[in-house]
């Protein structure tokens, strides 16, 4: 059989699209409702006529969206089940992107599970089960939003989409277009009003730059947090040496006035108009710390132009 019916109670298929030739396989095993995660042609409409059919259309490319996709399809499969039908979930080659709409489909309805259980649960009964690695983050992203029905409003997608301009913007040699800066966006992290947290200010006229936003309790080096907790890379090492004579950081409005040029990169002002010194650089093709690790984009702030202060709640 060219399909293969997954772990569960759920009536749900997945396999290639060569199983759309043998339609009548499908019927004998049920199938009332087909689901295509690619960009249809008229044959494929063609062998879909005589059931309920959903088109995703998406690419296998590690930079594409489908994570925009996982509430409709969710929904839509959703549906068929309370129907009493039973879905075929199809891509191309049955890899990739009908695993990875499957997979969204098992975390909304099982949010105890990881990607990776989910994952295994879903390869003991189909091991050609493959998502690449960037429909992967995406569903780790999914799952760190708690599936939301929303995502389109939550802090951490909006984070992701200018990932996603910056890395295309980046690609064409020009800034990205449009800058999120981290102070305006709502964080359901942020719990400032109640623990401590650092601040870095300017040495020379105390402005306040940066704000942490984790506990001091979590935070023993202010190099460490600052680069894990980038918007724009989540690999990027822990535990730097306090060598380093760089705070890397988010965007923040203060920088508006710099990012508004167009320039790959600039210089960094203090925001107070009567000191205007020049506390950091940005770049976004990047910069090697001190220590030698590259930081793409950067924001970086020289520890010998601000100092490390310690709020206290």
């Amino acid at each position: 059989m060219s399909f293969t019916r997954i772990p569960g109670n759920d009536d749900i298929f997945v396999g290639g699209v060569c199983a759309l030739s043998r339609t009548s396989e499908l019927r004998k095993a049920g199938i009332t409702h087909i689901v295509s995660v690619f960009k249809s042609d008229s044959r494929t409409i063609k062998d879909c006529e005589g059931f309920k059919h959903l088109t995703i259309e998406v690419d296998d490319l590690e930079n594409e969206n489908i994570l925009e996709s996982f509430e409709k399809s969710g929904n839509w499969i959703e549906s068929a089940l309370k129907e009493r039908g039973k879905v075929f979930v199809h891509c191309a080659m049955g890899r990739s992107r009908s695993v990875t709409i499957i997979l969204a489909y098992l975390l909304r309805k099982s949010p105890q599970l990881s990607v990776q259980e989910a994952l295994s649960v879903l390869r003991d009964s189909y091991p050609l089960a493959e998502p690449n690695s960037g429909f992967m983050a995406q569903l780790e992203l999914y799952r760190e939003m708690q599936c939301t029905p929303d995502i389109n409003m939550h802090p951490k997608y909006q984070r992701w989409l200018f990932e996603q301009d910056c890395s295309s913007a980046l690609a064409a040699g020009v800034p990205p277009e449009v800058v999120r800066f981290r102070d305006e966006e709502s964080n359901e992290d942020d719990d400032r009003n109640s623990k401590d947290f650092i601040e870095l200010r300017c040495r020379k006229s105390t402005s306040a730059y940066f704000i942490q936003h984790t506990p001091k309790s979590k935070l023993e080096n202010l190099k460490e947090e600052a680069v894990s907790n980038s918007t724009f890379d989540s690999s990027y090492p822990k535990g730097l040496p306090s060598t380093c004579t760089t705070h890397f950081i988010n965007p923040i409005s203060w920088m508006k006035p710099f990012l508004d040029q167009g320039l790959l990169m600039g210089r960094l002002e203090c925001p107070n108009q009567k000191c205007s010194a020049q506390v950091g650089r940005y770049s976004w093709q990047g910069q090697r710390c001190s220590c030698g690790t590259w930081v793409c984009p950067s924001f970086s702030l020289q520890k010998s132009r601000c100092d490390q202060v310690n709020v206290v709640k």
